[in-house]
């Protein structure tokens, strides 16, 4: 593990250092060009700073790029540097001559202050090259208007109107927009049971090749990030006439099956547009509750916004939706049960979908709460309903398009991507098997079942399997990339594609018009809406028990089992391809345009009509081979940057919340180095190093994991103090034993004690507790990630804290100031923990007492003042400004590189603690006071005075 360090402690190393450090073999690169990070920019860009210390020899200053694999750039700009210093800047680099270190470049714009919540968000989107330029005006002029839209008499006589004799409702996150999505389940007459979902019909909206078309093509998805989203379409559609709505009539895209009485078989299937009325725009928790016959709504939460999820459900109709809901809940158990017998799924859903996060923010955006995201029963519900209907249209639309459809293609894993995995199984000792996805599932299903340490080293088991797969990529079925093959490993589903999110995704809108283009036909209309127009038998299925089976997501197996907070922006079909044990077989393994996948002979002559040797569908193909590969490709890089801002903006806020808040979770070790660990946060989905020992070498652990006493040990140095308890052992070692056997190999850290020593081993998947905390204090180049800091192996240590504690900016300087920044190793006892021991003597109470940083208001105005002043002098004379680096977790180590001076100032400042310790022992009474007796207690009130720092107690 590779700790920060400063650009300019390795430019100020004399020949000699610079010599010794090379003994050391580490892997080396050399810059030889920059390629330009966006082909729409004649020159590069980048985002960079100005560090306070910037200034050159020549008059230019040296900024510092966000991307850390771009050296520091020469800016020569008219602005005074005491303007730039401290802000984002965008600079464009104008060449990079042959005998110097740091390329030229000029300045374009200011972003804003450092640690601005809309300057940071700006520079993550510049980052990734998120161009979003509001709707041209050719584009919006096609757009109806909200006041004057009503579906029109030919729109009722072209569809299935389906207002009458559906009981049509939604289930989405609170707060929900963008509703694409409504679902209805009822009882024929003759026992079977009708099942449908009808989706949002945006192409009514959309022209094909339109102005408007074109532009949600280029923007390819809706980019969602924590605090807001930049939408596929215009708010008047995405928002408003495209989304699904409660107690409104919108238009759809409707997949029907009928099924058996035993749900166990699909009958027919209908496809084709509808129009609709969603008597329930209800939220996840309000579907959970009528399921479990609790009241939906919760009296003491205010109604949600107009036109939007979460509005109080009409107590007629709760007996009917849970009718309806426990239909829906017993079809999604059957297809589990199926995914199970058949084992072509494998399930990640404790993986990334662990990665979701749901954040509580202030009035200023800020983030003050954070929570994994969670999921009930309701969501494996409405996945499966999403799995099923996206795995029918695209066996229908491939049927009718071999060439030009658009599926969704999930490749099969190479076994040398399991590395990491097998390692981790290994170290478990569970076997591993990852030939097929059907003995990856049984193996992750083995090692769920091994209970070793439960959820947390599951969720690692399921993380690492997550990353060892490639990311599914939408395919064009007569392109080079289909010659690989359809099918979806994660799904276990021979076709699958996107059909029930096209507000929001671009490839759904394909597919709808692929759909469309598959199933109308001039006289079809008439002899499809027949059939549908069918009475409803609500009483003919009794209500189901709770699922019998563990599901992870669901909290089974945690501690406390308790369920959290249901998210804001959780969506059924967003985890459609990491929802991997969720699997649809329900009539998909052939094509659905055989007889099993029509309401009648009549309309199955509809459906494969052909006139003079052709078939009529060939006239209506909307797209060319050519057309939607390009589409395809288009939108897999839009999906690529949306994920990969979603993420950044997640780190983002994870590091803004934790600059201000600790929190303590556990972690899974999964990587030993020579001065730390690698593990694994599962409650934050969250990977990262922590550090046991500084590059100085000094372990810096909490005494208590090595099982010595809290006195033990030295000061910490800055970057440790945030931790309680944590201490410095400059003649402490880690070590990695073992090396050579990778299943036996451990780091042992060992620690003087008195005239011996003590150890601490750590193996690879030990289950240990970390604090988590961020550092904002010097930031130069981007937000530092989150830091882990240990804080037990095993049960916590009782260090006086909980497990979520605010942090503030007083507690932070405090402890800096308990740390010194240069080693110093002053052992002042007023730092040390209170110990009650009734054969001290006064002297060692007094001097055991911790004295808090915001004093009593009666310490004297001149001493506040002298202690303010002192603090300032000190920060001035003592802050570092860390330049950017990396982690590398490659088992080196930084060389040292201290120089001269450095080590001059350090021997100061040791000279300097040494005089404190000596004047240690001298305190001015403030002014006597008489002891009273008070239970034994003894109240004295004194006023210490230890070197330049003055104390009242």
């Amino acid at each position: 593990l590779i700790h920060v360090s400063s650009d300019e402690e390795e430019d100020n190393l004399t020949k000699e250092e610079k010599a010794a450090n090379a003994k050391e073999v580490v892997p080396t690169a050399k810059v030889i060009g920059l390629h330009p990070s966006s082909p729409s920019h004649n020159r590069t860009r980048y985002i960079v700073t100005a560090p306070p210390t910037s200034k050159t020899n020549e008059g230019a200053i040296l900024v510092v790029p966000m991307d850390i694999r771009i050296p520091k750039i020469r800016l020569r700009s008219k602005l005074s540097s005491d303007v730039l210093v401290g802000t984002r800047l965008v600079v464009e680099v104008d060449d990079w001559e042959v005998d110097s270190v740091y390329p030229n470049g000029h300045f374009v714009e200011c972003l804003g202050k450092i640690g601005d919540l809309e300057t940071e968000i700006s520079c993550l989107l510049l980052e990734h090259d998120v161009s979003l330029t509001p709707f041209s005006a050719k584009a919006k002029s096609i757009l109806p208007s909200s006041n004057n839209w009503s579906i029109t008499p030919e729109d009722v006589s072209t569809r299935r109107d389906l207002r009458s004799n559906c009981t049509i409702f939604s289930v989405d996150p609170p707060g929900c927009q963008d509703i694409d999505d409504t679902m209805h389940a009822k009882v024929l007459p003759n026992g079977d049971i009708e099942v449908g979902v009808h989706i949002a019909d945006v192409s009514h909206f959309v022209p094909h090749h339109s102005a408007l078309d074109r532009e949600a093509m280029i923007r390819g998805t809706t980019f969602y990030l924590v605090d807001r989203r930049f939408d596929m379409l215009p708010s008047i559609l995405s928002s408003d006439l495209c989304s699904l709505h409660g107690q409104v009539d919108r238009l759809a895209v409707s997949v029907i099956w009928v099924l058996s009485p035993d749900l166990k078989t699909v009958k027919s299937t209908w496809f084709g547009r509808s129009i609709i009325h969603n008597v329930a725009a209800m939220t996840y928790q309000q579907a959970h509750n009528i399921l479990h016959n609790k009241p939906p709504d919760d009296p003491n939460q205010p109604p949600p916004p107009p036109l939007t999820a979460g509005s109080p459900v009409d107590t007629k109709l709760i007996p009917s939706l849970k009718k309806d809901l426990t239909i829906l809940t017993k079809l999604a158990r059957i297809l589990r049960k199926n995914r199970e017998e058949i084992g072509g799924a494998v399930d990640l859903s404790s993986g990334d979908r662990g990665s979701e996060l749901k954040f509580s923010l202030d009035e200023n955006g800020l983030p003050t709460k954070v929570v994994a995201k969670t999921e009930m029963e309701i969501h494996h519900t409405i996945a499966e309903l999403m799995i099923m209907a996206n795995g029918h249209v695209a066996s229908k639309i491939h049927g009718h398009f071999p060439s030009s459809s658009l599926l969704r293609n999930h490749r099969t894993v190479e076994q040398n991507r399991f590395e990491d995995l097998e390692s981790a199984f290994k170290a478990g000792g569970v076997s591993f098997d990852g030939r097929s996805n059907m003995a990856l599932a049984e193996s992750l299903r083995q090692a769920k079942a091994s209970g070793k340490d439960g959820a947390v080293i599951d969720s690692l088991f399921q993380s690492l399997a997550t990353r060892a797969m490639s990311e599914a990529q939408y395919v064009c079925t007569g392109s080079k990339e289909a010659s690989v093959g359809l099918s979806h490993y994660g799904l276990g589903i021979e076709k699958y594609t996107h059909f029930t999110s096209p507000i929001r995704r671009y490839a759904d809108v394909v597919v709808h018009r692929l759909l469309l283009a598959a199933v109308t036909k001039k006289d079809d209309a008439d002899v499809r809406m027949a059939s549908l127009d069918v009475g409803v038998n609500r009483n003919a299925l009794e209500s189901i028990p709770d699922s019998a089976a563990m599901s992870v997501l669901a909290g089974d197996g945690l501690e406390g089992g308790e369920q959290k907070e249901q998210s804001d922006e959780l969506e059924g079909d967003d985890l459609l391809d990491f929802l991997l044990e969720e699997t649809s077989q329900l009539g998909l393994d052939g094509d659905d345009d055989d007889g099993s996948n029509k309401l009648d002979e009549t309309k199955a002559d509809d459906e494969t009509k052909e006139t003079d040797g052709k078939s009529s569908h060939a006239e209506a193909d909307p797209y060319s081979t050519a057309e939607v590969t390009k589409i395809c490709e288009g939108i897999n890089h839009q999906n690529r940057i949306s994920k990969l801002c979603s993420m950044s903006c997640q780190r983002l806020f994870l590091s803004l919340y934790f600059r201000g808040n600790t929190d303590v979770a556990p972690a899974v070790v999964i990587g030993l180095r020579a001065n730390g660990l690698l593990v694994y946060v599962p409650k934050y989905d969250m990977k990262g190093p922590v550090f046991l020992s500084d590059k100085d070498g000094n372990v810096q652990i909490h005494p208590s994991v090595m099982g010595l006493p809290s006195k033990a040990g030295l000061p910490p140095t800055s970057g440790f103090a945030i931790v309680d308890g944590c201490k410095r052992f400059p003649d402490g070692s880690c070590d990695i034993c073992n090396a050579d056997d990778e299943a036996n190999k451990y780091l042992q850290v060992i620690v003087p004690a008195g005239s011996s020593s003590v150890h601490c081993d750590f193996r690879l998947l030990d289950v240990i507790e970390v604090q988590l905390s961020c550092d904002t204090s010097d930031v130069v180049a981007r937000i530092p990630p989150t830091r882990l800091h240990l804080i037990s192996k095993g049960k916590k240590p009782k260090i006086g804290r909980t497990n979520e504690t605010k942090v503030t900016t007083k507690l932070v300087e405090q402890r800096q100031k308990e740390s010194s920044v240069t080693n110093d190793e002053h052992t002042h006892p007023m730092y040390k923990a209170i110990d009650v021991d009734i054969s001290r003597n006064v002297y060692h109470i007094f001097s055991s007492i911790q004295i808090q940083p915001n004093l009593d208001d009666t310490l004297p105005r001149f001493l506040q003042q002298q202690q303010q002043n002192h603090t300032k002098k000190t920060q001035k004379q003592k802050r570092v400004q860390t330049m950017p680096g990396r982690f590398v977790f490659g088992g080196f180590r930084n060389p040292d590189t201290h120089t001269a001076s450095q080590e001059a100032a350090a021997n100061a400042a040791a000279e300097a603690a040494a005089q404190r310790r000596n004047t240690l022992s001298q305190f001015v009474p403030r002014e006597k006071v008489g002891p009273q007796r008070n239970h034994g207690i003894i109240e004295i009130e004194l006023f210490f005075t230890t070197g330049s720092k003055s104390f009242y107690g």
